[in-house]
């Protein structure tokens, strides 16, 4: 499975979304288990957006290796979760001893 954001070209809340995206999943863009994926230059994901009628972009999916959809994903939750500050007890589990 692998999680992808969708992002368009001239397409300011992309660009948010993108730069936070980039920030939370960096290790896993690092890896290959996540990617971002431009509407406007891919046309397999393209064909993927419109075969499944999903949302316009910024959209985040989890998709099978099979490039079969199993979820989408809310971006405005992910942003607002992603730009919430950290609760005390998170800050204590990752302070350094």
């Amino acid at each position: 499975m692998n999680l992808v954001l969708l992002v368009g070209d001239d397409c300011s809340a992309c660009d948010e979304v993108e730069a936070v995206f980039k920030h939370e999943y960096k290790k896993e863009l690092d890896s290959g288990e996540a990617d971002i994926v431009n509407l406007d230059r891919d046309e397999k994901a393209q064909q993927i957006w419109m075969e499944n009628e999903l949302p316009l972009a910024p959209t985040m999916i989890v998709i099978s290796e099979d490039l079969k959809i199993i979820t989408v994903l809310d971006v405005d939750e992910f942003v607002k979760k992603a730009k919430a500050p950290a609760s005390p007890a998170a800050k204590a589990a990752v302070k350094p001893s």
